[in-house]
């Protein structure tokens, strides 16, 4: 783990102390980026409250906070896990169920893309319906924030895409914090399903990804479906030593991502997405750096975030934290939510590789921090004034809050993340995965 990580872990008892008293704020870096740790600092491992039954050595996760791992899976090892037996026990509830789970695969879909390949992943666009104009309804009409059901056919891949990486995810962090062998079995076998196995394997691509019938077999927007692969990355890292992941496995599944990640730097349709002004741009960063964390390119992501993420700092948050391209939107409060996710992301991988984006803050005032500042009032109850067409479930974003509140010493943002998670507060995977800040006494 690097210097700053390390840094990060060892205050954290100082920060919740801070966290008690209601402080928030922090040291603001202004431009220019921290220096990345020595080689030497960046390969030692990260330290662990306690010695668990495996190695103590936190895993190479970049979503899931391998140190919250490590040190749960720790105390569960000495049977003093009392505190997070809730979630722990509706996890198992899940992971048992994801046993009976058939494999997915690309090849299972009822269309066939362009390509002619079943291999080649195929979704459509969730927002374009047909045209009651048009005998065939072609081309589609968007319809903003208006999921067509189609979309969630056997026609497409989308759906099995998201429950397999969810699936997998379930899998592999039920074994990392139990060692219970058949969850690793079950997930590996998912994984090679979709990434590695000739018969069923998924080319490494998005050329059909959110097609829109009668206008594009396949766009730019497409590169967000893959956002999955993030999940099933850290799932496939929980995973290594098991008897269901060998390293060949491992080996295979970072060559499959090495040719994603030249696909999303050298295909055109990629390139465009990694223009767009919203969050498409924002996840494309995310879902890039990320995989290249994961395929072994760590200097690769490290420069990319020093040159890439100021830009979107300076052109997607206001000075008051507001994001104008997204609050446009008819899904108002999700979409800024949603780019705040990839900013996150993109900031927990800055931990390990040298750049504090969490305190980063460009010239003229603007930063994640404002972000998350401007957008916490309204998970506490302020009520939200733009255009919202429907309730949401913002659950998923819990863990960022959590991160973001030891981060900032903020414990606004950890009453949002408890707010968010509403009556699964004590079963969600989230006290799994992420910092739990203090509990303060009424």
């Amino acid at each position: 783990m690097n210097l700053q990580g390390k840094a990060y872990f060892i205050v954290q008892s100082a920060l919740l102390a801070a966290l008690l008293s209601g402080c928030s704020g922090g040291v603001k870096q202004t431009g220019t980026p921290a220096a990345a740790p020595s080689a030497s600092e960046a390969s030692k491992p990260e330290p662990s409250g306690q010695p668990s039954a495996k190695s103590s050595a936190a895993p190479a996760t970049y979503i899931m906070n391998g140190a919250v791992l490590s040190d749960i899976r720790a105390k569960i090892a000495a049977g003093n896990a009392a505190e997070y037996k809730a979630a722990l026990d509706q996890l198992k509830r899940e992971a048992d169920a994801a046993l009976k789970t058939p494999p997915f695969t690309v090849t299972a879909k009822t269309s066939v893309p362009l390509s002619g390949d079943k291999h080649d992943y195929m979704s459509m666009a969730p927002y374009w319906w047909p045209d009651p104009a048009k005998a065939d309804g072609k081309p589609y009409i968007q319809k903003d924030g208006q999921t067509n059901p189609e979309r969630d056919t056997e026609k497409y891949d989308a759906v099995r895409f998201g429950k397999m990486a969810g699936t997998v995810e379930t899998l592999a962090l039920a074994y990392y914090l139990t060692g219970h062998e058949p969850y690793a079995v079950q997930a590996g076998k998912l994984l090679r399903t979709w990434f590695l196995d000739s018969a069923t394997k998924m080319n490494p691509n998005m050329n059909f990804g959110q097609s829109v019938p009668g206008r594009a077999d396949g766009r730019k927007e497409g590169v967000l479906d893959s956002r999955h692969f993030l999940a099933t990355s850290d799932a496939a890292s929980l995973l290594e030593g098991s008897t269901g992941w060998s390293k060949q496995d491992q080996d295979g599944y970072r060559s499959w991502l090495s040719q994603y990640v030249r696909w999303l730097k050298e295909n055109p349709l990629a390139l465009q997405e990694k223009k767009a002004t919203n969050n498409h741009s924002t996840w494309y960063d995310a879902i890039l750096t990320g995989l290249m964390l994961h395929s072994g390119d760590r200097e690769g992501a490290a420069a990319y975030l020093k040159e890439s993420v100021p830009g979107r700092i300076a052109a997607q948050i206001d000075k008051d934290g507001g994001q104008p391209e997204e609050m446009k939107r008819t899904r108002s409060f999700h979409y800024p939510v949603f780019n705040l996710e990839a900013f996150s992301m993109l900031a927990l991988y800055g931990q390990k590789t040298g750049f504090d984006l969490w305190k980063y803050e460009t010239a003229d005032g603007k930063s994640i921090k404002k972000a998350f500042d401007f957008l916490v009032p309204y998970f506490n109850g302020k009520p939200w004034p733009h255009a919202q067409i429907k309730a949401e479930n913002e659950a998923d974003f819990a863990a960022y809050l959590r991160e973001a509140a030891i981060i900032y010493s903020d414990r606004s943002m950890a009453e949002a993340a408890d707010k968010t998670l509403g009556s699964a507060k004590s079963s969600s995977r989230v006290n799994l995965i992420a910092p739990q800040p203090p509990k303060v006494s009424p």
